[in-house]
């Protein structure tokens, strides 16, 4: 190839004359099920509040009986209300605070497929990095807990999805000559990607590096296939970065603004007004809200700026790639009081863990993918690799610059980029069959292996030692 961004076929998937095969609804079908049984499967246990649920679920109730949290928020709401939701469905139980999320992290497997239909051109490789996401430690556990990580990769993963039919559909409109207008304005879909970036922002403001990623993209498509001269090309490049910062950055931050909507509703309930009512500004008109609400944002910049990196399984970005150091989120065993009482939550002599870690199935390749990936954008001009590989340095290189360590499941929304680019690099192997399918029987081997620590599932304290692999386990 010779663009810096993968090219618009004549065909998809399915053909481009009339019906689609059954394959175009079949496979994403089976593999939205397997996805789904395997985050709903006993979804209710632990049958409490564990790790940040006790934050977020306590919070997504909140939003359900006031409007607005009871405390001082440490996220925006968005990823909240998707919590809320289940609770407001299935009430305050653990399978009503968790089963938004579950059902994001479900959603989350569906998009990659249809991302890597768009990517690849076919169906096999786009269902093996699908049922790859579907399948992973970190995926699966994160998608059973009433945190908001799993939510923000649903909608990185749709924006990704919205960018890559934007650049189908420009291609497949373009003339010669095209208009700057054209390249002004995009498709539907590059607005509606900004759309779910603003809800991406609007759950984590990590979701802030999914949006440089989205425009660099689009900037790729826009001009890198073309044969322009320079003044041509310059006015090209300010055109579209003019229509980026509408469509990437003013959307996004009205959908933002959207999403306190619930806050500015129920703002004399709000912790904001309350600290701003006793330092004796009690006004609560609109613009009184708006002052509020930035000196809020104000106050949470700095609380995250000075979050203090002590907690035991912080961890250097460096070492997230190489699953160095995951999270123990949920520990659970039977003591001899307990056991003396009937009050075990677990058989005697079991213990339960549920561990944030991902499949080392999908993780120790990958460290083999980068740099074919790297290769192949760079010096064969490889435009699905390097459409895979902006998003995935932008969702991981940015916390190398925070200075700070941070948790491992930071990288949650990077996974489905892990998979893509993993099996990109299968795909232009000697044999992408023979190691497809070698992926495949180690992806199910490995989660079989895993489910234990990754759904809480009892074992004696031998049956759990093997599982962690690496003393950073433990």
């Amino acid at each position: 190839m010779s663009t810096a961004v993968a090219p618009a076929e004549q065909h998809t998937a399915g053909g481009a004359s009339g019906r689609r095969p059954l394959s175009a609804w079949v496979v994403p079908l089976a593999l939205l099920c397997v996805a789904a049984a395997v985050r709903l499967w006993d979804l209710g246990d632990p049958d409490r509040l564990y790790f940040d649920e006790k934050y977020y679920g306590v919070d997504a109730y909140d939003y359900v009986t006031r409007g607005v949290e009871e405390g001082r928020p440490a996220h925006p709401p968005m990823g909240k209300w998707v919590i809320a939701l289940g609770i407001q469905l299935f009430g305050y139980t653990p399978f009503g605070w968790r089963i938004g999320v579950a059902v994001a992290g479900s959603l989350t497997v569906l998009l990659v497929h249809l991302c890597g239909l768009r990517l690849f051109r076919r169906t096999a490789p786009a269902a093996l990095a699908a049922l790859l996401v579907a399948l992973d430690g970190l995926a699966v556990t994160t998608s059973r807990i009433a945190m908001l990580d799993a939510v923000l990769a649903l909608f990185v993963v749709a924006a990704f999805w919205l960018v890559l039919l934007d650049r189908d559909a420009r291609r497949h409109g373009r003339g010669g000559g095209e208009s700057l207008r054209r390249s002004f304005l995009g498709s539907r879909y590059r607005w509606l990607a900004g759309v779910a970036l603003g809800l991406a922002v609007a759950t984590k403001w990590s979701g802030l590096l999914a949006i440089a990623a989205a425009g660099l993209l689009i900037l790729g498509t826009e001009l890198c296939s073309r044969r322009e001269g320079l003044r041509r090309g310059a006015q090209r490049a300010a055109a579209v970065t003019a229509g980026a910062v509408l469509s990437l950055l003013l959307l996004p931050a009205a959908v933002y603004v959207a999403a306190h909507a619930g806050w500015f509703a129920n703002y004399a309930d709000s912790y904001a007004a309350e600290r701003a009512c006793d330092a004796g500004d009690c006004g609560s008109g609109p613009g009184d809200r708006l002052e509020t609400w930035w000196e809020m944002h104000v106050d949470l910049v700095d609380m995250h700026r000075n979050l203090e990196a002590t907690h035991p399984y912080r961890s250097d970005p460096l070492g997230w790639p190489w699953l160095e150091r995951p999270v123990l989120a949920y520990a659970e065993s039977c003591t001899t009081s307990q056991q003396e009482a009937g009050e075990c939550e677990v058989p005697p002599g079991t213990v339960a863990r549920i561990t944030l870690v991902g499949s080392p199935a999908l993780w120790w390749p990958a460290l083999l993918a980068y740099p074919v990936l790297l290769w192949r954008a760079a010096v064969r001009r490889d435009g699905v690799a390097a459409t895979i590989l902006v998003p995935l340095v932008l969702l991981w290189l940015p916390w190398l610059a925070a200075g700070k360590p941070g948790y491992f499941f930071y990288l949650l929304p990077a996974v489905p980029f892990i998979a893509l680019g993993l099996v990109r690099a299968v795909q232009v192997s000697p044999r992408p069959r023979l190691l497809g399918g070698g992926l495949l029987v180690l992806a199910v081997a490995c989660f079989a292996f895993f489910a234990p620590i990754w759904l809480g599932i009892p074992l004696d304290r031998d049956a759990l030692d093997l599982r962690y692999w690496l003393p950073s386990w433990r």
